[in-house]
């Protein structure tokens, strides 16, 4: 019995979302900074604004999948 390449999402060739997936990831980084900026200067939150950067692996990883990007 052999697998399909077509159910496995470790196994797509092309990122999750197309092109608007590839945008979500290269626009991530910046709302991360955004987010960090106004919780830390609006709130005095600095302790814990920090954790917005973790949407910017987290977006990589949904769009990209676990094993990221392999050739083209």
């Amino acid at each position: 019995m052999s697998i399909d390449d077509s159910s496995n999402p470790l196994a797509r060739k092309q990122p999750l979302g197309g092109r608007t997936g590839v945008a979500i990831v290269a626009i991530v980084p910046l709302l991360a900074l955004a987010a960090f900026l106004l919780i830390g200067l609006l709130a005095g939150g600095w302790g814990w604004a920090w954790v917005f950067f973790l949407a910017i692996p987290i977006s990589a990883i949904i769009v990209y999948g676990v094993g990221g990007r392999k050739g083209s």
